[in-house]
């Protein structure tokens, strides 16, 4: 830390720090405020939290990117709402992301059909019900399953009464990333068996 910073602010009854540091990393040096809470046993402060905190991003990969662009736009805003501790938005956040992944995964099912089936598909999938669309179009048992299951935590995430009371958005988040998982496995062994034919 460079010696000329040091600039902290102490509350009148000694409960809470800030204090105005600097990275030690000669690639980042960049400052930033390191928060403190006097523990109540001992003289002692602990850090509870530094700010502006960096979020992370979560990029998704090339494949899941083609399929659903808005899934991965949505997706890391739902993250970022996320790791600002905005979880009562972030919920609602993943379970649109589910949506537009699912839906333009169906959709792209139909790629090789004609134009006017294409739209004709596209019209009806785009007004369903995220589990009718599931139930209906989602042909791999293992997306299905897990879609389904991950569209169940989505609800609750939007409802007033949560029907899933032992799970929660972490439970979601790993749900979704099955079904990327499950999705991906799925578009590159059809690509592989397309490129390489007996």
């Amino acid at each position: 830390m460079d010696q000329g910073v040091n600039v902290h602010i102490t509350l009148d009854d000694l409960s809470f720090v800030e204090r105005v540091l600097q990275c030690p990393s000669v690639k980042c040096q960049r400052m930033f405020i390191a928060r403190y809470i006097k523990q109540t046993t001992t003289t002692l402060y602990v850090l509870t939290s530094c700010v502006p905190s960096e979020l992370v991003a979560n990029p998704q990969s090339q494949t899941i990117s083609a399929i659903s662009p808005d899934f991965c736009k949505i997706y890391n805003q739902a993250d970022i709402a996320e790791q600002r501790e905005l979880t009562l938005v972030a919920g609602p956040g993943f379970r649109k992301a589910l949506e537009f992944l699912i839906k333009d995964y169906v959709i792209s099912q139909f790629a090789d059909t004609d134009p006017a089936k294409i739209e004709a598909n596209k019209s009806l999938i785009e007004k369903q019900q995220l589990a009718v669309c599931i139930k209906a179009h989602v042909k791999s048992d293992q997306i299905k399953e897990i879609s389904k299951r991950a569209a169940w935590l989505a609800n609750d995430e939007t409802h007033y009464v949560r029907k899933w009371e032992g799970k929660d958005l972490q439970d979601l988040k790993k749900l979704i990333s099955l079904t990327l998982h499950w999705i991906e496995a799925e578009k590159l062994t059809a690509d592989i068996i397309r490129d390489m034919p007996e």
